[in-house]
């Protein structure tokens, strides 16, 4: 599942707040989405691209790899023009660190590890206001360790959810759209019984399931791809029409 939007217990979230506060970022985690892009003066002068931040290892963790760089770099590089216009103009940012932990190193602390979920140092990122914040490797239960390093398609899919749901902001404007929804409403009840199962994290009853969805694929159409990107294709197709007619998407086939 690529982009979990677990949602942690409230006395977790309310810790994690706190950490993200006291260095002066507005939490709107990845289960609740970027606030909509706003200005701030320094973001007139320069663009989303040049506001990539690669966040130094702690714990003797390795530095993020080129690669991993290049795939947020190859992410932005593909939105439609209008919309990188619009990110380039706003405050966002994309943070990409080893972990959450070489961001936060007090965070460690919290973790809820005895909880069989995953904690946010498993997940491959979140939002905070603006701020996309990506993170290369999981950390592993019970010690600082780090796993692997995520593909480079994971990663390049995770910074293209990541921006449509900065794009579609707190309201939702583009996953809200009553066109979208009657796309998505006609796409939902033709998947088949044998897929439901598989299709449940895109079929929830409440906003997530649109909006997951169209984030998801929208992250695949900027040339990232994980196991979900096929199925999506397959039992989204209007959706897909629609977010290619309504964002300017090139070089994606109806």
């Amino acid at each position: 599942m690529a982009l979990p939007h677990c949602r942690i217990n409230q006395l977790h979230m309310a810790r994690f707040a706190q950490i993200a506060l006291a260095i002066s970022i507005t939490c709107s985690g990845m289960s609740g989405c970027g606030s909509e892009p706003s200005q701030r003066p320094e973001a007139t002068a320069s663009t989303l691209l040049s506001r990539i931040v690669v966040n130094p290892p702690a714990f003797n963790h390795p530095a993020v790899s080129e690669a991993s760089i290049q795939a947020v770099k190859n992410a932005i590089s593909a939105l439609p023009a209008a919309q990188r216009e619009k990110l380039d103009r706003s405050a966002a940012r994309v943070i990409i660190s080893p972990n959450m932990i070489d961001r936060w190193p007090d965070s460690v602390k919290d973790l809820p590890e005895a909880n069989p979920q995953p904690t946010l140092a498993e997940q491959p990122g979140r939002i905070y206001g603006v701020d996309m914040c990506v993170y290369e490797r999981p950390k592993k239960r019970g010690t600082t360790d780090l796993g692997a390093a995520r593909e480079p398609a994971y990663i390049q899919l995770q910074v293209g959810d990541m921006l449509f749901q900065v794009l579609d902001g707190d309201t939702m404007t583009l996953s809200k759209d009553p066109a979208l929804r009657k796309e998505y409403e006609a796409d939902k009840v033709e998947i088949p019984a044998e897929a439901q199962a598989k299709m449940a994290e895109f079929t929830k009853l409440d906003d997530w399931g649109p909006r997951e969805t169209c984030a998801e694929m929208f992250g695949s159409m900027m040339g990232g791809h994980n196991e979900n990107t096929d199925n999506l294709y397959k039992y989204f197709p209007r959706v897909k029409k629609w977010l290619i007619a309504k964002l300017g998407i090139e070089n994606q086939a109806p």
